[in-house]
């Protein structure tokens, strides 16, 4: 009995040797493989990055890569074709960019996207026509015949127009400055000679009236008023209104206006005075 207990703790024991050993090489295989892996990783999986300028700007924008630089050995701004040891970019100009890192064991990161769209380096363009001859004694607006446009951030407020009008009383030779910015400082100035003078011709009228709206004023439109006489008795100025539990008196009732211009009539020879509601131009052909 004794021999048979003896010799079944020897295998138990032997047993146990086995899967501890087994145990083992499995780990280490693991850790070998595991290792053998993780080699085959880049250190850096996806670039990142900053810009210089995220808003409309008229300057260059540097990209700039941010990952820690002492895993990196090159970097790459069109997605792994070219490599340079810096991690800065200038761009000049709008367009696509691909960025890419490769590591200090020269595998390579994935590629990130990027769109740059806020850049305009081109100044507003100011098309008319020019010289223009006008018809003594007939009104002209400075603006006729004025196109103005911008390619990219838009413009930053209407042109500007010097002298704001002519004296077409006489005949007289006039130099008209146009002069426009776009948002971000993009600047043109064009100038147009006007011609006043009896010419042989029909002048032509056309115009447009003002036409007035009105509306309710908005809150902030209107100023909040707090004296001890309109909280103690609960009167207001004249357009305003009083209010629980503020006790003051801030609601806007009164009607604002607002004056918008009505569409262009049609060509005609019907002579038409401009006044503070009718905008009239003329052309003579």
């Amino acid at each position: 009995m004794g021999t048979y207990e003896l010799r079944n703790h020897k295998q138990g024991k032997m047993i146990c040797l086995i899967v501890i050993a087994a145990s083992f090489l499995f780990a280490i295989l693991f850790g070998f493989l595991y290792y053998k892996e993780l080699k085959k990783r880049p250190l850096i999986k996806y670039p990142t990055y900053t810009l210089s300028e995220t808003s409309w700007t008229s300057k260059d924008v540097v990209i700039t890569i941010t990952n820690p630089s002492e895993k990196i050995s090159e970097y790459s701004f069109d997605g792994g074709v070219n490599f340079q040891e810096s991690n800065e970019y200038v761009v000049p100009e709008n367009g696509n960019f691909s960025l890419a890192v490769k590591d200090i064991n020269g595998r390579l990161s994935k590629v990130v996207p990027i769109a740059i769209r806020n850049i305009d380096k081109n100044n507003p363009i100011i098309n008319m026509e020019n010289p223009t001859t006008v018809q003594l004694g007939t009104a002209f607006n400075l603006k006729t015949g004025v196109i103005v446009t911008d390619d990219e951030s838009g413009l930053n407020t209407e042109y500007s127009v010097t002298p704001k009008e002519i004296d077409t009383s006489q005949e007289g030779s006039f130099i008209v400055t146009y002069t426009a910015f776009d948002k971000v400082g993009n600047y043109s100035e064009k100038q147009r000679t006007i011609i006043v003078k009896d010419v042989v011709g029909k002048t032509y009228y056309r115009y447009r009236t003002a036409k007035v709206e009105n509306f309710q004023c908005e809150p902030y439109m209107c100023n909040c008023v707090v004296t001890n006489a309109a909280s103690e008795n609960k009167s207001c100025p004249t357009g305003y209104s009083y209010q629980e539990p503020d006790k003051c008196c801030q609601t806007c009732y009164k009607m604002c206006t607002k004056t918008t211009w009505g569409d262009w009539s049609e060509w005609g020879q019907t002579k038409v005075n401009p006044s503070t509601t009718v905008e009239v131009e003329t052309k003579v052909e």
